[in-house]
């Protein structure tokens, strides 16, 4: 395995995440070769899934350079209803869209891009409880498993995380 990164690749995290979406795709963002930082409202502090399984954040929105962020992903649970409430997390994922990362999401994830104000025009998918909340920030949602539009990449529930990982390691080839 080579030691070389192949760029910056950050996960968000806050309470109440979900699990899998959480540590899916950072494990497999680690395999693919890239410096992959769970970052969040406050480094260092431990977040807890809504199952109780603990990550410890590795920076603070403010400590990222949304120019070095190759991957941008955001999962699910209730932790995006907490996370959109962060003007410095909203302004980082704006910042990394518009620096050309990829953007992932899934389930209740949503929440955060809507914030951010990226998805206007845009084709994505959730879990049908944010349907209403993506469709009135101006994106066109649709009922399938896993939606790639350009750069941004979604999904709708943790069986579908296979399918959208691959998308996001094929986007960032």
């Amino acid at each position: 395995m080579s030691t070389a990164s192949k760029g910056l690749a950050i996960v968000f995290a806050e309470n109440i995440y979900e699990n899998l979406e959480l540590h899916y795709p950072r494990l497999r963002l680690i395999e693919a070769g890239y410096d992959v930082k769970v970052v969040a409202p406050k480094k260092g502090e431990t977040y807890t899934s809504k199952e109780g399984y603990p990550v410890k954040s590795d920076a603070d929105f403010s400590e990222i350079n949304p120019k070095h962020v190759k991957v941008l992903v955001v999962p699910g649970g209730f932790a995006p209803d907490k996370l959109r409430r962060y003007p410095a997390g909203n302004d980082l994922v704006a910042a990394a869209w518009n620096a050309g990362a990829v953007i992932a999401f899934i389930c209740h994830a949503g929440w955060v891009p809507i914030s951010a104000k990226i998805v206007k025009g845009k084709r994505v998918t959730s879990v049908p409880a944010i349907k209403d909340d993506l469709i009135n920030a101006g994106a066109n949602w649709v009922d399938e498993p896993c939606v790639i539009d350009g750069k941004m990449i979604t999904a709708q529930a943790p069986k579908d995380l296979p399918a959208m990982m691959e998308a996001v390691l094929e986007a960032l080839n």
